[in-house]
């Protein structure tokens, strides 16, 4: 399949215009966004206005579940640009880089020539209604995955040319800068130091990146553990049970995972009714029947929403949970070889939403950007270096679908 380059150049312009008729119209079809950045507003007026030393010194007297970096980003960009409209419109501009950066990634890692259709893989961002309600709210986590993208980016350059230090420099210190955002990217450093440790051993260039992280790391030490203004990070940790944190998760990743997996989870299809399987499947369930107790009206994702919307109850949802934890052990945690290291994604997203409250923005467009980026899973790898016109139409359709679902549910229900 050959596009030309014209072709790229009008399909990313019109979804770029897409971008900007949605910034027109305030669009939010993700909800809770706009109201996000309202709430934002209202600390700015109570706390930094003052002083930015004073809001960080009494950060925790308004508690909000977001780095006060991320409000002192707000609060000098809208100083220097002085009217909020034209901040939030220079702010979406930004956010362009991540699909910048994810194609640079995947021209990178994939050897990719020019109008290689895989480059239409970074379009995936425009239908997300959570990168654009993000990208138009000005929304912690995507400026977060701004700065992971380009760590994402030189961490591939690193795995072209082990020889670069600068690239390891690099990697580092903007995933440091990707955590002073959204701290809870910091869990992804463990990936990292497996990696490192894997082809650096106790080499100097592996010792250097560990003193590059202490260093990064402690202004942040220093901010939560030394000056003690941590209420804001540790307030409602572990507030709902494991069963609920596993289930609500397990579909979520299932969800934005099901279109690159479609094709081999139909091939393994006999698997899941092997004993073993049905067995796992059976204790997954019952567990979920007598421990599963989130009854929270907001938040929980797609499938637990839709299981009670539509059926008044938790059964469909746990059937899909139960389903979704066997794929993944099916598709991710057979492999014996440490070299299975896409697992570790795994765990580390199970570990994102580590409060308990399952929220479909900690993975939109996280899980997009790991796909086409980090994911070294043979499945995966062959869809985007296969790329046809069949797996585009089933991918853009899935995600059409959603972002449709996405306006009805904000414009109807």
């Amino acid at each position: 399949m050959k596009l030309k380059n014209n072709f790229f150049i009008i399909y990313y312009f019109i979804l770029y215009l897409t971008l900007l008729i949605g910034f027109f119209f305030g669009e939010d079809f993700a909800r809770g966004f706009k109201y996000d950045y309202q709430i934002h507003q209202n600390l700015i007026k109570d706390l930094f206005d003052v002083s930015i030393s004073y809001g960080l010194l009494n950060y925790d007297q308004n508690y909000v579940p977001h780095s006060p970096l991320f409000i002192i980003y707000i609060v000098i960009f809208k100083k220097i640009f002085v009217y909020e409209d034209l901040f939030r419109f220079i702010n979406l501009h930004i956010c362009l880089l991540i699909p910048i950066f994810i194609g640079l990634s995947l021209k990178y890692r994939f050897n990719l020539k020019k109008n290689d259709p895989i480059f239409l893989l970074p379009s995936i961002f425009f239908l997300s209604p959570y990168f654009r309600a993000g990208a138009i709210w000005t929304d912690d986590n995507i400026l977060a995955l701004i700065f992971f993208s380009i760590s994402l980016f030189y961490f591939i350059k690193f795995e072209k040319d082990k020889s670069k230090t600068k690239y390891i420099i690099l990697n580092t210190f903007f995933l440091a800068a990707s955590c002073y955002l959204r701290p809870i990217y910091c869990i992804f450093s463990i990936y990292f130091f497996v990696i490192y440790f894997i082809n650096l051993k106790f080499e100097k260039k592996f010792i250097f990146y560990i003193i590059t992280n202490l260093l990064l790391a402690f202004p942040a030490f220093y901010y939560v553990f030394i000056l003690d203004i941590d209420k804001w990070i540790f307030t409602y940790l572990f507030r709902e049970n494991i069963i609920n944190h596993i289930s609500l998760t397990s579909t979520l990743i299932c969800f934005y995972l099901f279109p690159f997996l479609f094709k081999d989870i139909f091939k393994k299809r006999n698997e899941f009714f092997s004993f073993k399987n049905l067995f796992v499947f059976g204790i997954t369930f019952i567990l979920l029947l007598f421990y599963f107790s989130y009854d929270r009206d907001y938040s929980g994702g797609i499938f637990y929403r839709l299981s009670n919307v539509i059926f008044e109850n938790n059964i469909v949802f746990f059937i899909i949970s139960s389903l979704c934890l066997l794929i993944l052990f099916i598709i991710f945690g057979k492999k014996k070889s440490f070299e299975n290291i896409d697992i570790l994604i795994i765990i580390i997203l199970f570990s994102l939403e580590i409060d308990g409250v399952v929220y479909h923005e900690t993975y939109d467009p996280l899980i997009y950007v790991l796909i086409l980026s980090l994911f070294k899973s043979e499945i995966i790898k062959k869809f985007i270096t296969e790329l046809n016109l069949y797996k585009l139409i089933l991918l853009f359709s899935y995600l059409v679908l959603f972002y449709i679902s996405s306006v009805f549910r904000t414009l109807i229900l």
